[in-house]
């Protein structure tokens, strides 16, 4: 961190004592963290989430969007959420098993519709308790984090494709 001006690793102190203390306070337990319904895990439920915002996703990005599940466990959530009659798996190309995306059943986005409420009640209670134009303002500034992320993601993205490209 010996890189960083003053002011940033001023800043990072106060983001790291910030993340602590919503961490005591149980801020951050994740509101796709749903509780476990019969035998199915939180994961299967944030699986449900991410297929009703996505509409289909491969088995590996839905891995990704989970956190890095690995392959062997996925294959088995996804196993499970198929017998519960909630996704369908859809080949993209026949010959090849690798290739298989994931979508919800009828069934299953009625399920996730539930999900989402719960979802949606929990990240209320994250937000009511500031005001409307403090709402309003931290929603604006998380919008504009993201894009500059996103921003210098794909920069670090390009210069890495770039990199690799000139060492072929």
């Amino acid at each position: 961190m010996s890189e960083l001006s003053e002011e940033v690793r001023v800043q990072v102190a106060r983001l790291r004592h910030l993340l602590i203390d919503v961490g005591r306070q149980g801020i951050f337990s994740s509101p796709l963290a749903a509780p476990a319904e019969g035998d199915m895990e939180p994961l299967h439920f944030e699986s449900l989430w991410w297929l009703r915002a996505e509409g289909f996703l491969t088995i590996n990005t839905l891995a990704e969007r989970l956190g890095g599940v690995a392959m062997p466990r996925m294959s088995r959530m996804i196993d499970r959420l198929e017998e519960a009659g909630w996704v369908q798996r859809v080949k993209i190309v026949r010959e090849d098993r690798r290739h298989v995306s994931v979508r919800l059943t009828d069934s299953g986005r009625a399920q996730a519709e539930q999900v989402d409420a719960l979802v949606q009640a929990r990240m209320a209670r994250l937000l009511l308790p500031l005001a409307g134009e403090d709402r309003s303002a931290l929603m604006d500034l998380l919008e504009r984090w993201v894009e500059a992320v996103g921003r210098a993601t794909q920069q670090v993205d390009s210069e890495s494709l770039a990199l690799s490209a000139s060492d072929g």
